[in-house]
């Protein structure tokens, strides 16, 4: 992508208008300010600054430009999102080479998605005597296999491959895909005798596959799904969810199992309000993709002790992110499926209404044998992790209701030593590296006096990891863009894209450039200074060690002599 494009569509897309027109800014200062609308929170803590062309969560952390705002809201790509901002401002967008073949292999990833999901149900059609039976086993309706595009992946390590060879699909793309293994014979099908469950994007897009083994001998285990692709994220995704977001968003409450054969018998029976986890624990991503539709998840998994402890952990997780978490306890034996087979709409009705919040869940339950103070330290475990205050209080409040103690003796047990430890440790972060820091910030408010610092410093002079590397990119990219925010789409790792919004939110330090330079070399020497002795110290090689520490006094003096006298030994 030629970086002037995207310098443009920066430039043409003010990221008040574009936020502004996905829900309502209200003006605080000089900024914009509203709730996150990438996890639930009561007060606003998302902050937009026209001026420097930036957004920033100061919940969840969530920071970025109008372009990554886009991508991440609507959950496409970079590439799409850059198309739509294009189209928005009416600028003519036009793909370099690289981009093209690298969004030409992903719409082909996608279409053999498409195609194999194609072949899956007919092999069911035509093939799937044993699939068939299960289903009717099962007691799935024809309706619902049409619907939910159930298919059936043939007992054969080329099926797959073959069909789409056949289709014009050039081999060399297969390993791309997840679909496929390799061994010294080739290439070979993963999903093999297995039923196959498309999973659908929240844009209804086939982005992998789930396979349940037909037979119980069968290597692999009873359930395989897709490996991450460019295409799919494990613990990104909800099944089910692109056909029951819109009930769940009416009904304003999520039902959430954990497998496939649970979803379809909760919407076949009327449930149209669920999404099941894909059999893994309930990801911090798939809490932010229910939460745009909902914040009240009930949690609908196994009977059983495995499905116990699960649902205790979801539940937990729900309520560290600010959502609102119930458990709907079913018998030992049971799951979802075999519950409402057995008892009927009605029984699951009456459970989805006694649902117990997790205080009352963890008090109640004799299955997993565990004693009073166990329960309590679960429950302050969850506690200690939840960071809005008022969410903290009402959590305390059910806590102390539930086990008959004061409310007093469970806020004073809240582990604020440790609270107080985590702010410490961020302040002296913050303090330790203050001048890096302030350094970091002038360049970026001011992009010429980024020569000044380059002829006296490189990244090695940065004590603090995530600084270094934030100087490092801006190092590599600052020549060769307008607005300082499309270094944000430089930056992968997104703590270091985080802590670099922070930077360009805050006020530029009224320092002098060049006391600052002068104190960042000083600590970066004094660093050093202090590892040679340590060496020393343990009878390393002290002659030539002794020469470097020589060398170091002198610099350090030729800074600040008054400094050295503190630091020196």
């Amino acid at each position: 992508m030629d970086q002037s494009q995207i310098d443009s569509i920066l430039e043409h897309n003010n990221i008040v208008d574009v936020i502004g027109s996905y829900f309502p800014l209200k003006r605080a200062g000089s900024n914009y300010k509203a709730r996150c609308p990438f996890h639930d929170e009561k007060t606003p803590s998302f902050v937009v600054s026209e001026k420097k062309q930036i957004f920033k969560c100061f919940g969840c952390g969530k920071s970025g430009n109008v372009i990554t705002f886009v991508r991440d809201y609507e959950k496409i790509s970079f590439f799409e999102a850059l198309k739509k901002l294009a189209h928005r401002a009416g600028i003519t967008f036009k793909e370099t080479k690289v981009d093209k073949k690298k969004q030409t292999r992903k719409d082909l990833i996608y279409k053999i998605y498409t195609l194999t999901n194609h072949h899956f149900r007919e092999n069911l059609e035509k093939f799937g005597k044993y699939a068939k039976e299960y289903l009717i086993k099962r007691n799935l309706s024809s309706e619902t296999i049409k619907k939910f595009e159930i298919g059936y992946a043939l007992d054969s390590f080329a099926g797959l491959k073959n069909y789409l060879l056949k289709n014009n699909i050039n081999e060399q793309i297969l390993m791309k895909t997840g679909l496929f293994g390799e061994n010294e014979k080739g290439t070979y099908d993963i999903f093999r005798n297995r039923l196959m469950f498309p999973i659908h994007s929240v844009n209804g897009k086939i982005i992998a596959f789930g396979g349940r083994t037909l037979a119980e001998d069968q290597s692999g285990g009873k359930y395989i799904n897709s490996p991450t692709t460019e295409i799919y994220i494990k613990g990104n995704e909800l099944y089910g969810l692109f056909s029951t977001r819109y009930e769940i968003s009416k009904k304003d409450f999520a039902l959430i199992s954990e497998g496939y054969l649970d979803f379809l018998r909760l919407y076949e029976k009327g449930f149209t309000n669920s999404v099941a986890s894909l059999g893994t624990s309930l990801t911090d991503s798939q809490i932010n993709l229910l939460s745009r539709y909902t914040n009240n998840f009930y949690l609908l998994y196994d009977g059983d002790i495995a499905g116990r402890k699960a649902a205790i952990r979801a539940a937990s997780n729900v309520l560290k992110k600010g959502a609102n978490a119930k458990i709907i306890e079913l018998p030992i034996d049971d799951d979802p499926d075999s519950f409402l087979l057995k008892n009927g709409n009605e029984a699951l009705e009456n459970k989805i209404k006694n649902a117990k919040k997790l205080p009352l869940f963890i008090f109640e339950d004799k299955n997993l044998n565990l004693d009073q103070k166990t329960k309590l330290n679960l429950l302050f475990d969850v506690l200690n992790e939840m960071t809005e205050e008022i969410s903290q209080e009402l959590f305390a409040k059910e806590i102390a209701e539930t086990f008959k103690i004061s409310e007093h003796s469970i806020l004073s047990r809240r582990r604020k030593k440790y609270f107080q430890k985590v702010k410490k440790e961020e302040k002296t972060e913050i303090s330790r590296f203050q001048e890096e820091r302030d350094l970091l910030k002038i360049i970026l408010n001011e992009k010429s006096y980024y020569k000044k610092v380059a002829e006296q410093l490189n990244s090695d002079y940065f004590l603090s990891g995530i600084y270094e590397k934030i100087f490092e990119q801006i190092a590599e990219h600052i020549e060769n863009i307008n607005q300082v925010a499309g270094l944000l789409d430089l930056i992968e790792d997104e703590i270091t894209r985080n802590t670099f919004s922070e930077l360009l939110m805050e006020d530029v330090p009224k320092v002098d450039i060049e006391e600052v330079i002068k104190t960042v070399k000083l600590r970066k020497y004094q660093d050093e200074l202090k590892k040679i002795n340590k060496k020393i110290f343990e009878g390393k090689n002290f002659k030539e060690l002794s020469q470097k520490k020589n060398k170091l006094k002198k610099k350090i003096l030729g800074i600040n002599k008054k400094v050295v006298r503190k630091t020196l030994y």
